[in-house]
Order: C-alpha cells, then sequence, then structure tokens
C-alpha cells in the first residue's frame, strides 16, 4: 500500500502470484496518468458531466483546474486524489497472527492544490488491514471516512479493485459472479440516462454472472440494499468483494480481451456530484463505509 499513490493497494500476492493489475512498474506509474491496484477515486468516482457542478450553494468551475485527469471525451475522471503526497501515516501495525493494519487521514482545505476543484474542508481518513481468512486465503479490508468540518461535504467517492485470480489466463475460464442488480442505460460517453430529477433510470437487466468469454463491460449497476458481494474467479482462486450498505452502487470495467475484471464499490453513481445527488455529510459529522477483498485459494475444493 503506497500512501503517495492516494493510498492505493498497489500490489497483492498470494500463494505466489501478483493478484491486482498495475499497468506499469511503481516508479513508472507514479508518473503516469494510469489507474491500476485499487486506487480511490475522491471525491468522485468514474466521470462527471462537464466542468460545472453545483453543490448546496457552491458552484464549482473545473475548466481551470490544471492536471486533471479527464477521459477522452475531456470529462472530468476519477477525483483528485488518485497521487497526492500530503497523507499523514498515523499507524503502521503487524502481528506474528498475520495480521496488519496502516492507516492515513488527509485534512483537505483551503490553500491546497486543486482546492478550488473541490472547495469543502473535510479531513479523510482510509484504513487498510489485512489478515488471514480461514484457512486457504487472506483477507484485506478499507475503511473509508469523511469527517465534515463547520460545513456540509458533499461526496460521491468509490474503488477501482483491479481483480486478477489468473495471469493470462482464457477468458473461457474467468467467471464474474455479481448480486442480484438493476441496470442503467448509458449514453455513448458513459454517463447515465436520468430521470426530470436528475438521477438514472433504472432498468430490469438479466444476471450478468458467467464466463467472460467474448463479453465486454462498462456498466453501472444499481446494487441490493444493506450491502452486497461480487466475485472474480478462474483457476481455483476467487477474489470476493464483499461491500457494505455504505456502496449501493457498482461499476463493472473489463474491457476486450483483458484477463481482468474490475469490480467498483461506489457511493453514488456516475456524474452524481454533476447531477445533485451525492451523499452529504452533514456539517461536524462522519460519514463511514467499509469494503473486504477475499482471496481464497479453492483448488483442492
Amino acid at each position: 500500500m503506497v500512501p503517495s499513490a492516494g493510498m492505493n493497494l498497489v500490489s497483492l500476492e498470494f500463494r505466489g502470484a501478483e493478484r491486482l493489475v498495475l499497468p506499469l512498474p511503481l516508479a513508472s506509474f507514479m508518473k503516469a496518468a494510469k489507474t491500476g491496484g485499487v486506487p480511490l477515486l475522491h471525491p468522485w468516482a468514474n466521470r462527471l458531466r462537464g466542468d460545472r457542478y453545483d453543490v448546496g450553494g457552491t458552484s464549482v468551475d473545473l475548466g481551470r483546474i490544471e492536471d486533471l485527469k479527464r477521459d477522452g471525451n475531456d470529462l472530468p475522471m476519477h477525483g483528485l486524489l488518485l497521487r497526492r503526497a500530503e497523507w499523514e501515516v498515523s499507524r503502521v501495525e503487524s502481528h506474528p497472527t498475520g495480521t496488519a493494519a496502516i492507516s492515513g487521514r488527509m485534512n483537505w482545505h483551503d490553500g491546497m492544490r486543486d482546492f478550488a476543484a473541490f472547495p469543502f474542508p473535510h479531513r479523510l481518513i482510509v484504513i487498510w488491514s489485512l489478515r488471514r481468512h480461514q484457512e486457504r486465503g487472506i483477507a484485506v479490508c478499507c475503511r473509508y471516512q469523511v469527517e465534515a468540518g463547520d460545513r456540509p461535504v458533499p461526496t460521491a467517492a468509490g474503488w477501482h479493485p483491479y481483480l486478477r485470480p489468473s495471469i493470462g489466463c482464457d477468458r473461457t475460464r474467468i467467471r464474474l459472479e455479481l448480486p442480484p442488480v438493476h441496470g442503467t442505460t448509458l449514453d455513448s460517453r458513459g454517463l447515465p440516462v436520468i430521470d426530470e430529477d436528475g438521477r438514472p433510470v433504472i432498468r430490469t437487466v438479466d444476471d450478468p454472472s458467467g464466463p467472460l468469454d467474448d463479453r465486454r463491460f462498462d456498466d453501472l449497476f444499481r446494487g441490493p440494499d444493506g450491502g452486497w458481494t461480487a466475485a472474480v474467479v478462474a483457476d481455483g482462486v476467487r477474489m470476493e468483494l464483499e461491500a457494505d450498505a455504505g456502496w449501493p452502487w457498482l461499476q463493472v470495467y473489463a474491457p476486450q480481451d483483458s484477463d481482468f475484471a474490475c469490480i467498483e464499490p461506489m457511493l453514488a453513481p456516475t456524474a452524481a456530484l454533476s447531477d445533485g445527488h451525492p451523499v452529504m455529510v452533514e456539517a461536524g459529522g462522519r460519514f463511514e463505509a467499509s469494503f473486504t477483498l477475499r482471496i481464497i485459494d479453492g483448488s483442492a475444493d
């Protein structure tokens, strides 16, 4: 876990093999506008509808923000913290029992670079912990916390785990297991079609679970209330992501010919900050949500 990479879990080895995808060696990755590992997308996940958004009477114009990550349509993408060095590591623990933890915090305040892109002072805390899972696996838990100051703070954050249970695996052997979900309709720019209240139009979809085969995904789903569990499985290794009720939305991303899949827990749908429906943390309040990534060796089953 590298704090200066945005509290990003950049590597996770299990049974002698790397199970996450980092597109470049770490030193090169730190200089490139790419995503990989398990990056935090804060204060918005995925893309915004444009350079302007309004929340609680505050209007923001991102057009003057330099080096903002953007997608192929020039839309603001994946928030502001993909590579920031201002994290204060406040706790590192390791125990002979096989558990370990690291905690980082960032005080987002006026005067910081890019504060004008998100002018809402707050404290952000991320806690990663690692433990054994039963006899044949490991579990990595991530807690995301936002503490508001004297004014409310919007957030539409998410995480982007690049899960690869088997390197170079034929896609016929890679299987997705998703919870019961509802779908959304995305336009040509990857933005959800919204109703008159600015909320994504929800539709019934067939269960997307099954082998990847020749399928491609870059789809937004509404998960079950109360939390959900999804998995990417291949060659006897199960990578299972369990999200609590704080992450009711998920994006599934598996580009053509990939030997990985991303199952992304999200606090709010794509463009929620633009559409006026982020999660609001009340003044003086705290918001917390967690997810757990488990890697299980099922080869003996």
